[in-house]
């Protein structure tokens, strides 16, 4: 497959990924993220059974992974509770994306040319610079949360990588992953105070099926890509999810302190355009 066509496929990933978490900051909701993992659930049980069971080793990415997913997700709820979507999005995305490419260079020991990893830089630091504001006292608790997000999307990250391309089939792995990652967050949406099955309601519905599909085609499509890119790059190029994010914070939440982030996001797609040339 061209390496065109996943660049495009992964920017399209990026707008289901924005456009997720615009759905997510907007509603702070454990019930919508709850909504979001039924979704993944009613999509992919079907589907587990036309591929074939994975082997015992590929089962240690999944469990792992599905685990660390879980945490992320709740780490993504309490961040946004806390900070603004166009400041907490930056750091998490863009904290990921350096992590990702120092640890697959030293861990995996992936080839990413000098110019692919100026661009890989140009873009974090786009990031970066998106989430800093000299007029706007610093949120630390929304940092730190930020900041544990992007651990936890480098390792989830890093797992996925490696675990599709183990896999002797690559849609066992990804479907399995999809069925199964975000479970452990619907049991404590169900059991939380907001109590997601005895209190499901329309808004909930409308809100949470478009959510699920879209954190369906955000990740699901990033982690197949990895076995064709390197994980640095399909890390990188997804971050023009920041540039959107930052949009939409502008103009659907109506958040006053995104419009001083745009300029720093034109880093972020030099940057992205400058590791697309290296695929």
């Amino acid at each position: 497959m061209s390496g065109t066509l996943i660049f495009i496929l992964i920017l399209f990933a990026a707008l289901c990924h924005a456009g997720w978490s615009t759905i997510v900051k907007h509603h702070k909701s454990f019930s919508i993220m709850g909504m979001t993992c039924i979704v993944e659930i009613v999509v992919f049980a079907p589907l587990v059974f036309f591929v074939p069971f994975p082997s015992l080793e590929i089962w240690y990415f999944i469990i792992a992974s599905v685990i660390l997913h879980g945490f992320y997700r709740l780490s993504v709820i309490y961040s946004y509770k806390f900070g603004d979507l166009s400041f907490v999005y930056p750091i998490a995305r863009g904290g990921s994306s350096l992590l990702i490419v120092i640890l697959t260079l030293i861990i995996l020991q992936e080839h990413i040319s000098l110019l692919g990893f100026v661009g890989i830089l140009t873009v974090c630091i786009g990031i970066f610079l998106t989430s800093y504001s000299k007029n706007h006292k610093f949120n630390f608790s929304a940092f730190i949360l930020a900041v544990s997000t992007a651990f936890l999307i480098t390792f989830y990250t890093i797992i996925d990588g490696v675990g599709v391309r183990l896999s002797e089939n690559k849609f066992s792995f990804l479907f399995w992953l999809l069925l199964l990652n975000g479970i452990p967050l619907l049991i404590i949406s169900i059991f939380s105070k907001e109590k997601l099955l005895s209190n499901l309601n329309t808004k909930i519905i409308v809100w949470g099926i478009p959510a699920g599909i879209l954190a369906i085609l955000s990740y699901g499509i990033v982690v197949w890509s990895m076995q064709h890119l390197e994980i640095a790059y399909v890390s990188s190029i997804r971050e023009t999810s920041i540039v959107l994010a930052t949009i939409m914070g502008l103009i659907l939440l109506k958040e006053k302190k995104a419009k001083g982030r745009m300029l720093p996001a034109v880093l972020v797609v030099i940057g992205i355009t400058i590791v697309y040339l290296q695929i």
